[in-house]
Order: C-alpha cells, then sequence, then structure tokens
C-alpha cells in the first residue's frame, strides 16, 4: 500500500545523504566503523568472544571491491569523510569476508551474469545513524550497481545473493530477500 508519510520521509533522507565511492584511505575508517556498528547493533545476537573473534578477520573492508569500485560510502552531503553506512556489490566469486577472511573464502575469479548472481556485500550503518532508513538505502543502492553491471568488466546482474549477519538478516528480509539457509561460523 502507498504510504505517503513514509514517501516523504524517505525523499526528505534522500536529499540529506550522498553515496561515493570508497577508496583505499578510507579503510581504516571502514574498519572502525564495521566494528562499531557490530558490536552496538550485533548485541544480543552475538556473544562478546564471538565478536571479538570476528571483527577485522571476517568482517572488515575487502580492498578487492575497493579496487573494483563496488565498495560504497553513505554520507551527509556536507560532511564526505563521515560514514553514516557503507556497502557494496561483487561480481567476484568471494560471498563475504574481509582482507583478513581465511584464504578459502577469498575467490577473486569472476561470475557470469548470465548464470551466476552477484553478492551484495557488507552493508553496514553506524550506530549513530542507526534506524533511519540508511542501510535500506545502500541495499538499494548496491542493487542498482550490480543490475548496471561494471563497465569493462561485467553485464548487469538479474540476481543477487548475500552472506548475512545474523543483526542484518531483518534488514535484508525487509528489502524483500528470503533466507535459503544458515550457516554459522
Amino acid at each position: 500500500m502507498h504510504d505517503p508519510i513514509a514517501d516523504a520521509k524517505a525523499q526528505e533522507t534522500t536529499q540529506q545523504y550522498t553515496f561515493r565511492i570508497a577508496t583505499p584511505a578510507d579503510i581504516p575508517s571502514l574498519q572502525q566503523m564495521i566494528g562499531d556498528s557490530l558490536r552496538a547493533l550485533g548485541k544480543g545476537y552475538y556473544t562478546q568472544a564471538e565478536l571479538d573473534g570476528s571483527i577485522g578477520y571476517l568482517f572488515g573492508p575487502d580492498s578487492v571491491l575497493i579496487h573494483d569500485h563496488t565498495y560504497f560510502i553513505l554520507h551527509p552531503v556536507a560532511q564526505p569523510e563521515t560514514i553514516c553506512a557503507c556497502g557494496g556489490w561483487s561480481f567476484r566469486k568471494t560471498l563475504y569476508g574481509g582482507d583478513s577472511a581465511p584464504s578459502p573464502l577469498r575467490m577473486p575469479e569472476k561470475r557470469n551474469p548470465a548464470c551466476d548472481r552477484a553478492s551484495i556485500r557488507a552493508i553496514f550503518t553506524s550506530p549513530s545513524f542507526a534506524r533511519r532508513g540508511l542501510g535500506t538505502m545502500m541495499m538499494r543502492y548496491c542493487e542498482a550497481r550490480a543490475k548496471e553491471g561494471k563497465k569493462g568488466e561485467t553485464a548487469g546482474f538479474t540476481r543477487l545473493e548475500m552472506g548475512a549477519t545474523l543483526s542484518g538478516v531483518a534488514l535484508y528480509e525487509k528489502c524483500g530477500y528470503a533466507r535459503s539457509g544458515r550457516e554459522d561460523y
């Protein structure tokens, strides 16, 4: 059902924030924000030991996506250095994991858009900007970029997949995704 109030809020949010491509210079800030996000928004889903063991190991920036220009930062229009949310998509076979993830998870081979799914990767919201619709905004932006494809690399993808944090499942389900399985690491 059409909700004019929700539409007005979404329009206002769109005017307050904008996207930019993440760069290698952003990696330290992304590492910090992703850790902060997991510690604050992952409470109740993970133990402290699980968070401590996975932040910076499984969960962190993937420099391959940054190199491919498929990882993005959402920031206030007038403050490009403030990371409100981050996320990306990939035409490579790696489903999840930052640079420090175990090597079996790191698969730089390209996917074929004719038969493979692109992956939505590492969407995180800063706790200071949580519950404002920015995760959804980042999700929709990444979906649109994956459908466009990457000039010189791959055609657009019509199907998407992701590996989700437990704290991110509600966002992805709200965006229309369905669980296809569960693996705990």
